[in-house]
C-alpha cells in the first residue's frame, strides 16, 4: 500500500518538474510571461538551463569567485585573503564526474547569471510600450517581471549563502564576523593571439558588500 502511495507522488513529481522545465524552456508565451517569478523561483539556480554553449551569444567569459572574511581569534580581529570557491571542486570534479561538485559548481555561477539574463522578444516588447506603440497597462505584469528586483536579491542571497558555507568548511574553528565576495570575469584569449605572452586579457571585478553570517552550514 505504501509502495503505490509513494510511486503515485514520485510520478506526481515528475510529472511537475519536467512540466515546470518545458515551460521554462520554450519561448516567450503568455503563460511563461505572467509566472515567469514562479516558474525561476523554482528552476534556479540548480535546474537552470540555457544555451550560452552555441551560437548566436555563447559565453565569452570565464567567471571565478572569492571570498574573504573577517575572523575573531585569541588576538584580535584578522582578515583573511581571497580565497578561491571554485578551483578545488573543479579539480575534484575533473577527477570524478560521479560526485555532487558538478551540481555543486553550477550553483555560485546560475546564481550570478539570474541578473544578467534578459529575454530578448521581452525586451522589445517592453521597448515598444516606452515608445507607446503599445499600452502599458495590458503589459504592467510583464515589465515587472523582466525589471527583475527580487531575482537580483535572490542572487546575491544564494551567492552569499555559498559563500558563507565555503568558509564554514576553510575556518570551522572560527569565529565569522563578516565577509566578502569578489566576483572576477576573465576574457579569453583570442584566437589569434594564442601564443602570445604578452596579450592583454581583459578583467571586470564586482565586489559585493560586506555581510554578517547567516548560521548556514558548512558545505562539507
Amino acid at each position: 500500500m505504501w509502495k503505490k502511495i509513494a510511486a503515485i507522488f514520485l510520478c506526481l513529481g515528475f510529472i511537475f518538474h519536467f512540466t515546470i522545465t518545458l515551460i521554462y524552456n520554450t519561448p516567450s508565451n503568455p503563460i511563461k510571461a505572467k509566472y515567469n517569478q514562479q516558474i525561476n523561483f523554482y528552476m534556479e539556480p540548480l535546474f537552470t538551463q540555457n544555451w550560452k554553449l552555441f551560437a548566436p551569444t555563447p559565453v565569452s567569459t570565464n567567471s571565478q569567485f572569492y571570498v574573504k572574511a573577517k575572523i575573531q581569534s585569541a588576538d584580535g580581529v584578522t582578515t583573511t585573503g581571497w580565497l578561491d570557491m571554485l578551483d578545488y571542486m573543479v579539480e575534484n570534479n575533473q577527477a570524478n564526474r560521479f560526485t555532487p561538485y558538478n551540481r555543486l559548481l553550477r550553483i555560485p555561477r546560475s546564481a550570478y547569471s539570474l541578473r544578467l539574463e534578459r529575454d530578448e522578444t521581452i525586451q522589445k516588447i517592453i521597448s515598444k510600450v516606452h515608445e507607446g506603440k503599445l499600452d502599458q497597462d495590458k503589459y504592467e505584469k510583464l515589465i515587472v517581471n523582466e525589471e527583475k528586483d527580487a531575482q537580483v536579491e535572490m542572487s546575491n542571497k544564494l551567492v552569499n549563502r555559498f559563500a558563507e558555507a565555503h568558509l564554514k568548511s576553510a575556518y570551522p574553528d572560527s569565529d565569522i564576523l563578516e565577509f566578502k565576495v569578489l566576483l572576477v570575469e576573465t576574457s579569453p584569449v583570442p584566437f589569434s593571439k594564442n601564443g602570445v605572452s604578452d596579450v592583454e586579457i581583459d578583467k571586470q571585478y564586482i565586489e559585493f558588500d560586506w555581510e554578517k553570517p547567516q548560521n548556514i552550514v558548512s558545505m562539507f
